[in-house]
């Protein structure tokens, strides 16, 4: 598809052009994800409009619709440099048709939610009842390690070294809609995390006591059946029913990692530090979603300024 004439193909033309082009050059979990992004809403609207024929004002209504059905920041900003590629395939020049200049959208920074100390105290006391520390083991990997839930589902017994309390963060588990020949369902995909996330930490001894009591060989930490996949949705349900049952306001993993994290700059780890243990792909991804905890961290270096002073 080259040249003036192939303005006239539609989009969905540009789009398996697009996916054949890429099926084997993206991560096959962002190749899933593009593909679900365009199927269920590029395509919908734009699949048999001829390429010449897209305006900017196809895209800005497009991209306002989705802000009024609450569609997520992050996904417009995804299904703007999508459709940029597909039209990209036909050779439009997306300056002059101006999608260049489309707006990108910007997330806004969410508001953390962390348990207080009573929460997680409470919370910390019926995770140590005898029968709860591995029933509940993803919580207490989130709580106590700050661990993705995706990256906690993809556990193997291989990743984690008794000898050396360590643990390789090595792959992560996903929900994702799959859109095949017999109708959308939703798969796990287990996948490598990204380079930069993948990293070596040490386990906490409360937590190397758990996964001594329930160790194994080979296969996933997390209890499923045989040969498949822990889910994330199911240890977001248990997550829900359990802090239900002991009177704690809703909270998800990714409440229970910020958690972590906050009380880890409370109790003087540095912002370097923390990021390399959350796997955060630069030390400003970490400074700047903590920005404002570092309370602890001031009063560590008012610590050393008096030890300074006295010498």
């Amino acid at each position: 598809m080259k040249g003036e004439r192939d303005m006239a193909y539609c989009m969905d033309e540009c789009y398996q052009v697009w996916k054949k082009d890429n099926e084997n050059k993206l991560n096959p979990l962002t190749f899933l994800k593009y593909s679900n992004l365009a199927e269920k809403h590029i395509l919908p609207r734009f699949g048999q409009v001829s390429v010449r024929e897209i305006t900017i004002q196809d895209i800005d209504a497009f991209v306002e619709k989705m802000r009024n059905n609450k569609f997520s920041e992050v996904n417009i900003n995804l299904l703007i440099m999508l459709l940029k590629r597909f039209l990209q395939v036909a050779d439009v020049d997306t300056v002059n048709l101006g999608l260049e200049h489309t707006v990108r959208v910007r997330a806004d920074k969410k508001t953390i939610r962390v348990m207080n100390e009573q929460e997680q105290q409470k919370l910390e006391a019926e995770l140590e009842q005898e029968d709860n520390g591995n029933k509940y083991l993803a919580v207490s990997l989130a709580l106590k390690m700050g661990l993705l839930i995706g990256e906690i589902c993809g556990l193997r017994w291989t990743d984690i070294d008794f000898a050396k309390s360590t643990v390789k963060i090595q792959n992560t588990v996903q929900r994702i809609q799959n859109n095949g020949a017999e109708g959308k369902k939703t798969i796990l995909v287990a996948m490598p995390v990204a380079e930069s996330t993948r990293r070596e930490i040490p386990i906490p001894d409360s937590i190397l006591q758990s996964l001594r009591m329930v160790q194994k060989t080979d296969g996933y930490v997390l209890e499923c059946k045989t040969g498949k996949i822990p889910d994330p949705r199911r240890e977001q349900i248990r997550l829900r029913k359990l802090l239900e049952k002991i009177e704690i306001p809703s909270y998800n993993f990714y409440a229970l990692r910020d958690t972590f994290a906050v009380k880890c700059l409370e109790k003087g780890m540095v912002v370097e530090d923390l990021s390399y243990v959350l796997g955060h792909a630069t030390v400003t991804v970490t400074a700047e979603r903590y920005k404002g905890f570092e309370g602890a961290g001031r009063e560590r270096i008012m610590v050393l300024k008096g030890i300074m002073e006295r010498v």
